[in-house]
């Protein structure tokens, strides 16, 4: 991440406001709240390049150690929200649990065989994120994604549940990981998630019936310019002069229809942004399972994980493995 984007960044997420006036410089206004950490002032112009601050001298240069560098990080460091949560579950434990991975593995051809069992922590990735959707008007929704960190998938039923699950800030157990965590790639597929449910948003709030009327509004009302135009471009006894005069008309009227187009559909389509807001890890006791699963002359091992908050199974993509017989 750039300098630059850093500290608009973070003034953009105290509520301040940035606006972009050329290359490494922009004007920026802050919070009334955070007037003293800038020396009083809530209007500051900004310098990101050396020769850009000598030019505009009544802006201030931001670089590494620089005051108002410094006073950034310490604000991103006070006010920004990540955390750490270890859910504490009743009991551990579940009773006739070859029993109960059959029921979860109906239809699965074979007899099973109970392998092992140990108790892991499962970890869900949570990224909560602001979708903005703007028109004419600017629009602010909120969306939690939880990213299952074993299969690596959107967890909607943990999301649903997640006021059942107490929790400390400290850990509870010692149980091993239940998987390799990546919250790189579970960031990507929240966004991915949270992306697509936005465009989804977007297009049930474009006004379509509306923009229909409008556009065909101003192609009728161009066609008729255009159409006398041509009229006056095909009267007899024209110069050549006059009539590339008239071409050279028929042209920017197209030109000004197209702008006038470009500019009715930014009006009434919806454009989305996405900003992450912060992000959480939740660590979930569960049971693993190693299974044996043969069928005729073929046998294979799958690993399965029972939620204590959900209470249900889960099977560990990647985790199943053929074994010869």
């Amino acid at each position: 991440m750039s300098l630059q984007k850093f500290v608009t960044d973070v003034i953009e997420a105290l509520g301040g406001v940035v606006i972009p006036v050329e290359y490494a410089l922009c004007q920026a206004i802050v919070p009334e709240e955070y007037r003293e950490l800038f020396q009083g002032r809530t209007e500051l112009e900004l310098a990101f390049d050396f020769e850009v601050a000598e030019e505009n001298p009544q802006a201030e240069f931001v670089t590494f150690g620089s005051y108002l560098f410094e006073q950034i990080v310490a604000l991103a460091n006070t006010k920004a929200v990540s955390t750490l949560r270890f859910a504490e579950v009743d009991r551990l434990s579940l009773a006739n649990p070859l029993e109960k991975i059959g029921r979860f593995l109906e239809g699965e051809p074979g007899k099973i065989r109970l392998l092992d069992e140990r108790a892991v922590i499962g970890v869900w990735a949570v990224f909560r994120f602001k979708m903005h959707f703007v028109s004419e008007e600017k629009e602010e929704e909120c969306r939690e994604v939880w990213v299952d960190l074993t299969s690596g998938e959107v967890c909607e039923d943990m999301r649903r549940n997640r006021d059942a699950i107490a929790y400390r800030n400290e850990p509870l157990y010692t149980y091993p990981i239940a998987s390799k965590v990546s919250v790189g790639t579970a960031f990507m597929e929240a966004y991915r998630h949270v992306r697509a449910e936005a465009e989804a948003r977007a297009k049930e709030r474009m006004r379509s019936a509306e923009l229909s009327r409008e556009i065909r509004r101003i192609e009728d009302y161009y066609a008729d310019l255009a159409n006398e135009m041509r009229k006056r471009s095909e009267r007899k006894g024209l110069s050549e002069q006059k009539k590339e005069e008239y071409m050279s008309k028929l042209a920017s009227i197209e030109r000004e229809k197209q702008k006038q187009l470009r500019e009715m559909e930014n009006k009434y389509n919806v454009q989305t942004e996405i900003a992450l807001d912060h992000g959480m890890l939740y660590f979930v006791p569960q049971l693993e399972y190693i299974v044996e699963i043969s069928f005729r002359n073929a046998m294979k091992r799958a690993m399965l994980h029972y939620n204590p908050v959900l209470k249900q199974f889960s099977r560990a993509s990647g985790e199943e493995e053929p074994v010869r017989v």
